[in-house]
């Protein structure tokens, strides 16, 4: 069977790195992390010309809370022990531009890396649960979304029991699949009165209660599947690629992507954040945690000279496995629950990078392994989009040291 990977936005090479790229003009960095039950910030600071992590603190949240007024609580904080000012009070600012650089010294860069809320909750409708139904659970299994529920379609399927099951289960995106791509009418039909049913049972849901509704089955089918969810009332359908469109090919990206889009559009939403990513300055952009800890895994690998390289990101509540091979541009993403090795990781090479707590009772340790006991190095791997050399020594130096038999000190 033939499987695709997640393609994931490319990162640093490592020649970018190794030439120094941004030096943040030598100042201060402010890194911060946004994980579901806490907010992190630490400071990069340029030591005899190598930046190094000079102090780091976490707070607890709630999830009701304001994150840009959480986060600013925590820099001020940080800055009281530090005896520096990193924000403006009176801004609300990180203190990027100071009137007294001398009493005051400004921060050169800000790097936000946000996870803010749980993954999407995703409701899964198909006509077989041996085939695309499969292979959209193989893809959500790609993105930040755990699959609540699913539907097969079936003489007895009622429209007013699936109304129900949906509004009790609350999923935030339906995902409709089934068929190979085929032209023939007589093979889109059954995907149509799926599509029909499920319109008439998100017409019976208060608006705000609907799920976005995304189509990866048969894209011959697509727009009549479209047109029938919209006629009963079912609101529009986005459509992406089929998860399976041939025997035996199972295409996960279109809708892994699709789940990583809502993921960050919800996170949108959560108050304070839009604030938090004007925090950010230029070239960067906030990332996900999971996204800089790709972007990190990728590096890591280049700069080392590695064929492949497996990591692991342990986030509060899911875990990140990546696993990037060289020569190939797409990387292989898995959420898993935590404290768990499900067998589709049986194929995957050793474990040898890990931000959180090793699992050594799951994976054993290598003889050659790079270990973040702190969690820090995917916010601190936002950092590189700005500034590269910094990002790189600071993870060097302080989070990810080199360890094995004949390694007892960073490389």
């Amino acid at each position: 069977m033939v499987h695709s990977s997640t393609p994931v936005q490319s990162t640093d090479s490592p020649e970018a790195l190794a030439s120094g790229g941004a030096t943040a003009n030598d100042g201060s960095i402010l890194a911060l992390g946004v994980e579901v039950n806490q907010v992190r910030a630490c400071l990069l600071e340029n030591v005899n010309g190598v930046y190094r992590l000079a102090a780091w603190k976490a707070s607890p949240h709630r999830r009701s809370e304001n994150l840009a007024t959480a986060v600013i609580n925590l820099c001020c904080q940080m800055g009281d022990r530090l005896g520096r000012l990193l924000v403006d009070a009176t801004t609300a600012f990180p203190l990027i531009d100071s009137p007294d650089p001398v009493r005051f010294p400004p921060l050169s860069h800000v790097a936000v890396a946000a996870s803010p809320r749980p993954p999407v909750r995703v409701w899964v409708a198909g006509l077989s649960s041996t085939q695309s139904m499969a292979a959209a659970h193989a893809a959500l299994c790609s993105a930040p979304a755990q699959a609540i529920g699913s539907t097969t379609l079936d003489a007895d399927l009622n429209v007013t029991e699936l109304a129900n099951a949906l509004v009790t289960a609350a999923p935030d995106m339906l995902a409709i699949v089934g068929g190979f791509d085929d032209p023939a009418p007589a093979t889109h039909r059954s995907l149509l009165e799926l599509s029909r049913i499920f319109g008439q049972a998100l017409s019976r849901l208060a608006p705000t209660q609907r799920p976005v509704v995304v189509y990866a089955g048969n894209r011959w089918a697509a727009p009549h599947a479209a047109e029938a969810l919209r006629a009963v009332g079912g609101g529009v359908m986005e459509v992406v690629a089929n998860v399976q469109p041939a025997p035996g090919v199972i295409r996960k990206s279109a809708l892994a992507q699709a789940c990583n889009f809502y993921y960050w559009r919800l996170s949108r939403r959560t108050p304070g954040l839009r604030a938090l990513s004007q925090w950010v300055t230029p070239p960067g952009q906030m990332l996900s945690l999971e996204n800089a800890f790709t972007r990190l895994v990728r590096t890591w690998m280049g700069l080392h000279e590695l064929p492949e390289l497996h990591g692991l990101y342990c986030a509060p509540l899911w875990w990140l496995h990546v696993w990037t091979t060289r020569g190939r541009s797409e990387i292989e993403l898995r959420f898993v629950e935590p404290q768990t090795r499900p067998a589709t990781l049986a194929q995957w090479p050793a474990l040898q990078l890990v931000s959180g707590e090793w699992p050594t009772s799951l994976w054993a340790q290598p003889e050659l392994f790079w270990w973040d006991r702190s969690g820090m190095a995917p916010m601190v791997a936002a950092v590189g989009q700005s500034a590269p050399r910094a990002m790189l020594q600071v993870l060097r130096n302080d989070l990810l040291r080199m360890h094995g038999p004949h390694f007892t000190s960073a490389k």
